[in-house]
C-alpha cells in the first residue's frame, strides 16, 4: 500500500509552546492540586494508580511528610526520615472473596448495555449487572452469580443452546468493603498512629522524590482506601514528567536507541494519556501503571535518551477530525498491524487499520546494498563439522597464515603453533610459553602443548577432576593417554575446542591437521576478545560504506578490499562472496589495523525486511498439552474436553479474529482480544496446529506466530526499524496511524 504524501497526513508539528492552563478536578481535589505544584509539578497535572495493597511502604532520599488530603495539615508528626509503612485499620481480615458471572458482550453506551441486561434478566429469570471497563471504554453485560465457575453450567448451557455465541466466564471482587482507615507505622520503631482517615498525602521535601514500594515517583503520593479494601497509592505528577517514566518502559533505549522511534513512543503515549484522562475516575485516578493502561516506572526508569525525545515533542498529540485519538500500541507486530475492529470492536476507527511494518520496495532498496568480498573455500572436518567462519576470524585476525582447504589438511606443526601463539599473545596481553615439542605424534600431545603454550596449563588441572575425565571424553583410547594429555585434551573437547569424529571417537594416536585445532584457537581466543568482534544493526549501506547502530549511537565504517563475508541460512554462518544488507540486518564484524572492515558476518535472526523483525519475539513457537490448553479454556468459557480448534476468519494481518473451539460439553466461537487471552498467547498472529493420538483425541497444540501484544496501532520495534532507515518520527506515526494529524494538547 502507498503511503500519502506525509504533507496529507501530518500537519506540520507545532513548536513548543506553553502547554495549557491545569484540568478542572473536583472540589475535594484541589488541596492536592496545591500540594503537587508546591512539590514543582506544572501543568497539565495526571493521577496516575499505582499497584494497590494491603501495606504500602513510604520513603525519601530526604525527610518528607504526611498530610492530611483535605487540609494539608501533617499527620501524626511534622515530616519522617525513615521508612513509614500505611495500612489498613478496620478493613477484612483476609482477601476479599469472589463471584463468577457469564458475560454476554460489550456495548459502547451504558443505554445499550442496559437495554440487554433488562431483555436477558427477563428471558432467563435471573439478575444482571453492567461493569463500564474503563480501559477499554466500553460497558460489560454479565448475567448471573455464583461462588464457583461449575454453579454457571447450567445458566450457560441453556445460552448456547439459544445460540448466542463469546460467552465468557468473568471473575469479579464478592463485596465493596466500607469502614476501614489508614495507620501509619513507623517501621523502626514499630510505634504506630490511627490517622482516622481514608486519603492521605505523601509529599518529599526539598525537591526530593518520594518513594512508593522502594521506587522513586516525581511528583506527591495519595493513599487512598479503594472499594476492596486494599491502599492504592495515586500520583499526582506533571504529565511530561509522567512521560519521562514511561517512554524508556515502553520502549527501552539501551535497547533501541533511536531518538526518532523515541520521539514517535512519546507523542503516542501523550496521546493516549490525554484521551483517556478520568478513564478510572471513580477510583480517583486517570490511569493504571500497567501494561492494561501502559507501562509507567517511575523515576529509576528515566534516561537521557528518551528524556530528549519527550522535550522535543513537548505538548504534542495526535488528533482526527479535531479530537484525541485513541493511540493504541504494541511491541512487536509481526510484519502487520490489525484493523483494531477486529480485536477490539469499540475502536473502530479510520487511524487504526492494519498497515504493512515495512516500507514500500524503493525505499528499502535505497537504504540497501550488496557488498563483496573474498571467494573463500569451505574447510570442511569429519570432526568439526564446517570450520570455514572460525577459520576466518583467526586469518583475518593474523593467528594463522596458511590459507585454503588444501593448507588447512597439513599437519599441525610446533611451528604452526609458535605462529599463532605468538599473534595471540598480541592480541590478549597474555603470556605465551615456548613450544618444547619438535613434533606432535598424537592429538593427545597436541592438545598438551596447545593449553600449556597458551596459558591455560592451569585450567585443566584446577577445572576439572581426574574422575570426570573418562565421562567428558567418553573414548576408551582417551584412557591411555598420560593424565596431562587426558586433561589438556577433555577441557578443550568441554570448551568445543576440540570434537570427537563421527564414531564418537577422538582418534588419540593420530597427529591432528592444522583445520582439526582452528576451533581450540578461537575459544581460546574468544575467552580474552582477541578478535574484538563488534555487533552493530545496519542502517544503510552506500556502496562499501556502513552505516552502523551500536548502543547508543552511530558509527560509519569502510569494508576492506577483500574482507570475509559470511551470510546465514538453514542455522548455521556460510563464506558469501556477496553478501546482501538490508536496514535492520544485525552483524558481527571486525577492523583491521586500517579502521577498515575485514570480517562481516549475518547474524540470526533473519527474518526478511519488516521493520520489526530485530524483535526477540518477531517469531516464536510454543508446544502445550491438551491439558494445559484444556485448563486455560475451560477458566472462560466451559467446553468440557477439547476436541478441536479452528481459525473460522482471520483479519488483514493474517490474524485470528474468530476462533472456533469445540469441546465435548459446548462448541463457542471466541473472538478478537478474547482470543490471545483465552489461550495465553504472544499474539494472535498464529497458525494452530492439533496433535492427536491414536483414538483421534487431541494429545497436544502447537502455536506458531509472530509478534508480540495486541497488534493494533504503532509497532514499537517497527517505529525502531523505520527510524534506523531514516524516517522521521512524523513520518512514523503518519504510517501507523493513518490520516492523524499532529497538534498540541
Amino acid at each position: 500500500m502507498r503511503v500519502r504524501p506525509l504533507a496529507v497526513m501530518l500537519a506540520l508539528a507545532i513548536p513548543a509552546a506553553a502547554l495549557p492552563a491545569d484540568r478542572k478536578f473536583a472540589a475535594e481535589d484541589r488541596t492536592l492540586v496545591q500540594a503537587a505544584r508546591q512539590a514543582g509539578q506544572g501543568t497539565p497535572l495526571v493521577r496516575i494508580g499505582l499497584k494497590p495493597d494491603r501495606k504500602i511502604l513510604v520513603s525519601s532520599s530526604g525527610s518528607f511528610k504526611v498530610l492530611d488530603a483535605a487540609t494539608l495539615k501533617p499527620v501524626w508528626k511534622p515530616s519522617f526520615s525513615g521508612e513509614l509503612a500505611v495500612v489498613l485499620d478496620g478493613g477484612p481480615e483476609g482477601e476479599i472473596g469472589k463471584v463468577y458471572r457469564i458475560q454476554v458482550g460489550a456495548f459502547t453506551s451504558e443505554p445499550a448495555a442496559e437495554k440487554e441486561r433488562l431483555r436477558l434478566a427477563s428471558q432467563y429469570g435471573t439478575a444482571g449487572v453492567v461493569h463500564f471497563v474503563p480501559d477499554r471504554g466500553s460497558y460489560r453485560v454479565r448475567l448471573g452469580q455464583a461462588s464457583n465457575r461449575e454453579a454457571l453450567s447450567p445458566l450457560l448451557d441453556r445460552m448456547r443452546a439459544d445460540g448466542m455465541s463469546g460467552l465468557w466466564i468473568a471473575e469479579e471482587p464478592e463485596q465493596v468493603v466500607s469502614g476501614a482507615t489508614l495507620r501509619l507505622v513507623d517501621t523502626g520503631s514499630y510505634l504506630s498512629e490511627k490517622t482516622g482517615r481514608t486519603r492521605l498525602l505523601a509529599v518529599p521535601s526539598g525537591g526530593k522524590a518520594i518513594r512508593i514500594g522502594g521506587v522513586s515517583y516525581r511528583g506527591v503520593v495519595e493513599l487512598r482506601i479503594d472499594r476492596y479494601a486494599d491502599i492504592r497509592p495515586v500520583n499526582w505528577v506533571e504529565l511530561e514528567n509522567y512521560l519521562q517514566g514511561v517512554v524508556p518502559a515502553e520502549l527501552g533505549p539501551e535497547v533501541w536507541p533511536e531518538i526518532e522511534a523515541l520521539k514517535a513512543q512519546a507523542v503516542a503515549a501523550r496521546t493516549y494519556v490525554w484521551k483517556n484522562l478520568g478513564q478510572f475516575g471513580e477510583d480517583g485516578y486517570d490511569l493504571c501503571a500497567t501494561p492494561r493502561c501502559q507501562v509507567y516506572k517511575g523515576l529509576p526508569a528515566e534516561h537521557p535518551l528518551s528524556d530528549r525525545a519527550i522535550r522535543a515533542t513537548r505538548g504534542e498529540i495526535l488528533r482526527f477530525e479535531g479530537r484525541p485519538i485513541s493511540a493504541m500500541y504494541t511491541a512487536t507486530c509481526g510484519g502487520h498491524t490489525e484493523d483494531a475492529v477486529e480485536i477490539f470492536p469499540e475502536e473502530d476507527a479510520p487511524y487504526l487499520r492494519g498497515v504493512p511494518c515495512s516500507a514500500e520496495y524503493e525505499a528499502r532498496k535505497s537504504h540497501s546494498g550488496k557488498v563483496a568480498g573474498r571467494k573463500v573455500e569451505a574447510l570442511l572436518s569429519g570432526a568439526g563439522g564446517d570450520l570455514t567462519r572460525d577459520w576466518a576470524v583467526l586469518a583475518a585476525a593474523g593467528v594463522v597464515s596458511w590459507s585454503g582447504a588444501d593448507e588447512a589438511a597439513l599437519p599441525f606443526s610446533p611451528s604452526d603453533l609458535a605462529g599463532s601463539a605468538a599473534a595471540l599473545a598480541g592480541l590478549t596481553g597474555r603470556p605465551r610459553n615456548t613450544v618444547q615439542r619438535t613434533a606432535f605424534e598424537s592429538l593427545g600431545e597436541t592438545a598438551e602443548e596447545i593449553v600449556r603454550t597458551l596459558g591455560w596449563e592451569e585450567r585443566p588441572v584446577v577445572l576439572l577432576e581426574g574422575r570426570d575425565l573418562d565421562a567428558v571424553l567418553r573414548d576408551p583410547q582417551a584412557g591411555g593417554l598420560p593424565e596431562s594429555q587426558r586433561r589438556a585434551l577433555a577441557y578443550l573437547a568441554l570448551t568445543g575446542g576440540l570434537a570427537p569424529f563421527s564414531d564418537g571417537s577422538y582418534r588419540v594416536g593420530e597427529p591432528p591437521s592444522r583445520g582439526r585445532v582452528v576451533p581450540a584457537l578461537v575459544r581460546i581466543g574468544e575467552a580474552y576478545d582477541a578478535f574484538a568482534l563488534k555487533s552493530g544493526t545496519v542502517a544503510a549501506v552506500d556502496g562499501r560504506r556502513l552505516r552502523l547502530v551500536r548502543g547508543k549511537g552511530e558509527v560509519r565504517l569502510q569494508l576492506s578490499d577483500a574482507p570475509y563475508l559470511f551470510g546465514y541460512g538453514g542455522g548455521r554462518a556460510m563464506a558469501v562472496t556477496e553478501l546482501d544488507l538490508w536496514p535492520g540486518d544485525k552483524v558481527r564484524y571486525r577492523t583491521g589495523g586500517d579502521g577498515r572492515i575485514d570480517f562481516l558476518e549475518l547474524v540470526p535472526p533473519v527474518n526478511g525486511v519488516a521493520d520489526d523483525r530485530s524483535s526477540s519475539v518477531y517469531s516464536w513457537e510454543v508446544r502445550q498439552s491438551r491439558r494445559k490448553v484444556e485448563k486455560a479454556i475451560n477458566r472462560r468459557v466451559a467446553i468440557g474436553t477439547l476436541e478441536d480448534l479452528r481459525a473460522v476468519r482471520r483479519g488483514v494481518s493474517g490474524r485470528i479474529v474468530e476462533l472456533e473451539v469445540r469441546g465435548s460439553r459446548a462448541t463457542t466461537v471466541v473472538k478478537g482480544f478474547d482470543l490471545r487471552n483465552l489461550l495465553g498467547l504472544r499474539e494472535s498472529l498464529a497458525v494452530i496446529e492439533i496433535q492427536r493420538n491414536t483414538g483421534g483425541g487431541v494429545e497436544s497444540v502447537v502455536f506458531a506466530g509472530k509478534g508480540w501484544g495486541h497488534g493494533v496501532g504503532l509497532c514499537q520495534v517497527g517505529a525502531y526499524g523505520m527510524a534506523l532507515r531514516g524516517e522521521t518520527y512524523a513520518a512514523i506515526l503518519a504510517h501507523y496511524y493513518r490520516g492523524a494529524r499532529l497538534g498540541q494538547i
